[in-house]
């Protein structure tokens, strides 16, 4: 699965073959700079129409009237209901291209949306959010393809804190293939 963390930015964290994925540089998920809008908002990362720039906590301060630099999560709840709507209209494409996307490069069984929206507003734009665009799982997986996190404004320090549990009664695979390889190349047999 996905976890697509909204918070004041756009992150992801990545679960597939049972680990977590990290990426060579431990950057893996930095969704929140994948282009969906060429020539769109600039972003701080040097480019412009970075996701980030339309789904995130920020995005939503500024199109809603709120100082992004004072704003909390929950001041949101108290913004024009209409207003929000509006919010949520002006995100659905760029929200969905990115479900779509990390359902085909990742094959992820599921999408996990969560982070620090209050959960009343994640409600909102989740249920808006269909029709999603078709992809390759959707042809041999029909369960429910998005799901709302349970987790909150915790899903970081929760993440954080089971990492080093994680790795250290998980398997590590690589190093498997490792001594798998090395008799296959020198022809040990086991």
């Amino acid at each position: 699965f996905v976890y697509l963390y909204i918070g004041t930015g756009l992150g992801a964290g990545i679960f597939t073959d049972g680990h977590v994925y990290t990426g060579h540089a431990h950057n893996a998920g930095e969704v929140g700079h994948i282009v969906v809008a060429p020539n769109g908002r600039p972003c701080y990362c040097g480019n412009e129409g970075c996701l980030e720039r339309y789904v995130s906590l920020q995005a939503a301060y500024e199109f809603c009237g709120l100082d992004p630099y004072r704003a909390l999560p929950e001041d949101l709840l108290s913004v024009d209901a209409a207003l929000f709507d509006q919010w949520i209209t002006s995100i659905l494409a760029p929200l969905r291209q990115a479900i779509n996307l990390l359902e085909c490069v990742f094959d992820a069984e599921t999408v996990v949306v969560g982070g620090m929206m209050p959960a009343p507003l994640l409600e909102k734009v989740l249920a808006r959010l269909p029709p999603l665009y078709q992809s390759v799982r959707g042809r041999y997986l029909p369960a429910q393809r998005v799901k709302m996190g349970m987790t909150g404004t915790d899903t970081a320090a929760l993440g954080a804190a089971a990492l080093p549990i994680f790795d250290e009664f998980n398997p590590q695979f690589q190093v498997l293939m490792k001594a798998v390889n090395t008799n296959a190349l020198f022809g040990k047999a086991k």
